[in-house]
This record gives C-alpha cells, sequence and structure tokens, in this order.
C-alpha cells in the first residue's frame, strides 16, 4: 500500500512539473497588432487649428485602423524591441547591464531618439505614480470610491493552431469601477514564458504578458493579468464600448535561439539626446514612446 502511494505521490509530482511552463530567457517573437480607433480618436487633441481634417492639435488626425509589426529580441542581458507601422519604426534597445535604454525613432525622414537610464525611468514612474495618486485623491474627495479588483482567469482545455504551436484559451474577467465585468478571451502557448529580467537576478516573471517589461506589455489593449497566465500569450482580440479594438497574433516564435551581440548595438546616423531634454516637465507627448520602451511596472 505505501509503494503504490509512493508511485502515485511520484506520478502527480512529475504531472505538475510537466505542466508548468518552461521559462525561457532567449527568444525572438514576431507579433502583428491591428487596432481600430473610435471614431473621434485624435480629433479632440486640441492644440491649435483645426486644419482640413477638422481635428485638433494643428489639424492632425488620427487614422481609423493601424496596423503595427513588432519583433522583440530577448536575452538576459538585452531587450529589443522594433515596431514597424504606417507612422514609421521605433526601436528600443535595454541594456540591462549598463542600465540604460535608448529609443530610435525613424519617421518622416528624420532619425532621432532618446536614452536613459534606470534611475530616469524610475523617476518618470514616480512623477507619473503622483499625478495618478493627486487625480484618484480628487475623485475620492467628491465621494467616488475606486475597488482594488484582482482580475479572475478562467482556463480551458479548448485547444486552436497558432504559428505552429498548439494553444490553450484562458478567458480574463476583469471588474471595472463602475462595476461591469469585461471579458477578454486569451489564446496562449503553454509550453514558454519568457523570462523578463536576467537569471543572474533570480526574476522569472514574464514581460511578454502585461505586467513586466516585455515587447507584448504595449499591445496589450489594458488587459489586466497577461502576466498572471500560465504561459505565453499568442492572440487576442480586445473590444471596447468606446469603439476601440486590438487584435494581436504572434506570427514566429523562437524559443532559445542564440542571439548574436551585434543585434543590440546603437547605430549610427541617429541624432540622440538625454530624455530629460526631450521630454521636459512630466513628460507631454513623449508619455506613449516611454512606454513602449519601459513596457510596464517591472524591473529590469
Amino acid at each position: 500500500m505505501k509503494k503504490l502511494s509512493l508511485i502515485a505521490l511520484l506520478i502527480f509530482g512529475v504531472a505538475i512539473s510537466y505542466a508548468q511552463p518552461k521559462i525561457i530567457t532567449k527568444a525572438i517573437v514576431k507579433a502583428k497588432t491591428e487596432m481600430t480607433f473610435p471614431e473621434n480618436f485624435g480629433n479632440d487633441r486640441g492644440g491649435g487649428g483645426g486644419g482640413d481634417n477638422g481635428g485638433g492639435g494643428g489639424g492632425f488626425s488620427m487614422p481609423r485602423d493601424m496596423e503595427t509589426t513588432i519583433t522583440t529580441y530577448y536575452t538576459p542581458e538585452f531587450m529589443k524591441i522594433v515596431s514597424e507601422s504606417d507612422f514609421g519604426f521605433n526601436t528600443v534597445i535595454t541594456d540591462r547591464t549598463n542600465k540604460k535604454t535608448t529609443t530610435l525613432i525613424e519617421a518622416m525622414g528624420r532619425k532621432t531618439g532618446f536614452f536613459s537610464t534606470d534611475a530616469d525611468n524610475e523617476a518618470m514612474r514616480a512623477r507619473m505614480d503622483s499625478l495618478r495618486n493627486l487625480r484618484r485623491d480628487s475623485l475620492s474627495a467628491m465621494g467616488i470610491t475606486f475597488r482594488d479588483n484582482k482580475p479572475e482567469l478562467v482556463y480551458s482545455d479548448e485547444t486552436k493552431k497558432i504559428s505552429g504551436f498548439t494553444c490553450k484559451k484562458v478567458t480574463i474577467k476583469s471588474r471595472g469601477q463602475n462595476g461591469t465585468t469585461t471579458e477578454s478571451v486569451i489564446w496562449y502557448n503553454p509550453e514558454y514564458k519568457i523570462a523578463a529580467t536576467s537569471a543572474a537576478q533570480g526574476n522569472t516573471n514574464s514581460g511578454f504578458g502585461g505586467g513586466g517589461r516585455g515587447g507584448m506589455s504595449m499591445m496589450s489593449g489594458g488587459v489586466q493579468g497577461l502576466e498572471l497566465i500560465e504561459g505565453l500569450p499568442m492572440e487576442y482580440e480586445i473590444v471596447r464600448g468606446n469603439g476601440f479594438k486590438i487584435h494581436m497574433t504572434v506570427l514566429k516564435l523562437q524559443p532559445d535561439v542564440d542571439i548574436p551581440a551585434t543585434t543590440f548595438e546603437i547605430p549610427k546616423g541617429f541624432d540622440l539626446k538625454p530624455m530629460n531634454n526631450v521630454m521636459g516637465g512630466d513628460g507631454g507627448g513623449m508619455r506613449m514612446m516611454f512606454r513602449m520602451g519601459d513596457g510596464g511596472r517591472g524591473n529590469n
């Protein structure tokens, strides 16, 4: 009887270990996002005359649809995110060893960019947190209460093939401050989870979800809980009540691949300046670029 119990425990232990995704520190991930914006998006920004497009901001009007291809390179020492859209190219290179992030922007025939240290990024996050807390305190003083709601993940055995991998389905249920519940269907690869930091730092939280510094966080569509998924998000479509929609699909996943060090070299020909010189104040219009490079609240 004891032998049978021991065997059962061993089998159970093997099954549990098999079910856990493999944490990988080196990978290349190519993904595509297709976004549809609300009809008035970009037309009510203020800051200038309407122009021919009838929008604010000096006549600039955002398109209703935009497609972006993003390729992310991960190693324990570096991370590089290359995004291409109708607006141009955006490259973010994070050097974890030297604690430096460089953002390169190619648009309208110009090559510009900025660089920042971890200390600069932390100061930026502190300023943005301060603004958020101030707004929250002001609303609380008006009697508006906030809920700290943790997303609920409901796993399913339903499967789907995406880029050659058998993926599983998970539904993330999130409850908003107004009490309404939204559901987001995510297809994920249960075999892998990408580490956001070097193994030497002992942090294996995936940056390829929504809470770390990975490439996926910049196209999470506001989905809470992606980083909680026991695997790698491979496809999802999010639809908001205001008409905003985002569909993400991983086109190619190369886990445990060797990436040459030259991939992360800063190319010549860019007019680079310190982030503080470019942004000024509390960040202004550069907040989106900062978030694309930082990807959230994780730590390098």
